[in-house]
């Protein structure tokens, strides 16, 4: 496997879809992915940008080594960080709210971002040694083309 942090990212969040996100609560991941919209349309900070932290974690993912990929995981995991700070949520469609606190899904989540962040940084970090190894190999090789066996032939032909 090419990148395998970030495929384990996309099972870990894959997984954390069919497990409990939090104590207290009935609620799946994938209930969370469906319906956390709504804490954009009230303006709820705490589900709103969680919920968008999904659309970063995706388009991170399909992203290549980049310095933008970089930013997008970075800013993806600070939304993601606001799902910390939910303790209590809606027990039906009146204003009951019910208590509640993190459980596997939830910090499965958070784990796949904090997974595919590392991943990000790692190939941003490889990517630039790779490219200076890349410019060293490309100095030496045009050092080597100048001195190559049909200009040293020119050139004593011409002495």
């Amino acid at each position: 496997m090419r990148h395998p942090l970030r495929w384990i990212a996309f099972w870990a969040f894959a997984l954390s879809l069919f497990l409990p996100v939090f104590h207290g609560s009935d609620l799946k991941g994938y209930h969370v992915v469906l319906f956390g919209a709504v804490g954009l349309i009230h303006f709820h900070v705490f589900l709103g940008l969680p919920w968008l932290a999904n659309l970063g974690f995706f388009l991170a993912f399909r992203m290549r080594g980049s310095i933008r990929r970089t930013g997008v995981v970075l800013i993806s995991l600070v939304m993601a960080s606001f799902a910390w700070g939910i303790d209590e949520l809606p027990q039906d469609l009146t204003e009951n709210l019910n208590g509640v606190t993190a459980d596997w899904g939830l910090r499965i989540w958070y784990l796949a971002f904090v997974i595919l962040t590392i991943d990000a940084l790692l190939g941003r970090y490889a990517g630039v040694r790779f490219s200076r190894k890349k410019k060293a190999v490309a100095e030496t090789e045009t050092a080597d083309k100048a001195t190559s066996p049909q200009q040293e032939e020119h050139h004593s032909a011409m002495l």
